[in-house]
C-alpha cells in the first residue's frame, strides 16, 4: 500500500448515517501506521472529509469504533487481526481466506465473522453479526456488513479502486448482494466490535 491509492465504496443500511459514497486514499505510510482520507458523500449531495489514522499492528485506537480499514497484507488463517495488541484483539483471528469479486476482479480476500452481545442500552440484550473483509495483498478492506438482531444495519463495499485492475473475463453478475449469509459463518465468540463510524466524533 502507498500513497495514492484510493477506494471507493458504497454504503446502505440505517447506520450507514446517511451516506450512500465513501472515498478512502492513502495519504502516508509511516512504518504500521497508515494515513488514510475518507471524503463521504450524502444522501443529500453534501460531502465531509475526515483523516483516518491506523496501526496494522495496533488496530484503532478505540476498538469499538469499527474502524477496520486495513490490516497487513497476506494473512493466514488462525493469524490475529491486528498482533501488536492482544488486549482488545486476542480473539479477533482471521476465519478464512477466500475468493470473492470486488471492483470487477476476483480478489482473495481474509475474512473475520464476529458476534457481539450488549444490553448497555436496552433491558433485553441485543446481538450483532458483523463480517470483515480485507484484500489479501494489500490489506485494504472490501467490505463491512452488520446485522443487528436478524435484520442487516450497514454494508460496505468496495465499487472502484486502482489497487488493482480488473479482471478482463470479470462477470458483473457475480457482485456479492447487499444481503450477506451469516448462518455458514463460524462465531468467535463474544468479542469487542463496534459499528463502523465515519467521524470520531460521532457518538452510537
Amino acid at each position: 500500500m502507498s500513497p495514492g491509492q484510493w477506494a471507493h465504496y458504497s454504503l446502505s443500511g440505517n447506520q450507514s448515517e446517511g451516506t450512500v459514497d465513501a472515498l478512502f486514499t492513502v495519504k502516508k505510510v509511516d512504518g504500521a501506521n497508515v494515513t488514510l482520507s475518507d471524503l463521504d458523500t450524502f444522501s443529500d449531495g453534501h460531502t465531509t472529509t475526515d483523516t483516518i489514522v491506523v496501526s496494522i499492528s495496533t488496530g484503532p485506537i478505540v476498538p469499538s469504533s469499527g474502524q477496520y480499514f486495513v490490516i497487513s497484507p497476506q494473512k493466514q488463517v488462525g493469524d490475529l487481526v491486528y498482533p501488536g495488541d492482544n488486549v482488545h484483539y486476542k480473539g479477533f483471528p482471521i476465519q478464512d481466506v477466500t475468493a470473492r469479486p470486488y471492483a470487477s476482479a476476483s480478489r482473495q480476500v481474509a475474512h473475520v465473522h464476529a458476534q457481539n452481545s450488549s444490553q448497555i442500552y436496552v433491558s433485553t440484550p441485543t446481538t450483532t453479526f458483523e463480517d470483515f473483509y480485507w484484500d489479501d495483498s494489500t490489506g485494504m478492506f472490501t467490505e463491512i456488513a452488520k446485522s443487528l438482531n436478524g435484520t442487516e444495519v450497514l454494508h460496505v463495499v468496495m465499487s472502484a479502486t486502482n489497487l488493482w485492475q480488473p479482471d478482463s473475463s470479470f462477470d458483473s453478475f457475480l457482485v456479492p448482494s447487499a444481503v450477506v449469509s451469516l448462518i455458514s459463518a463460524g462465531l468467535i465468540g463474544v468479542i469487542l466490535v463496534g459499528r463502523y463510524r465515519r467521524k470520531a466524533k460521532l457518538s452510537g
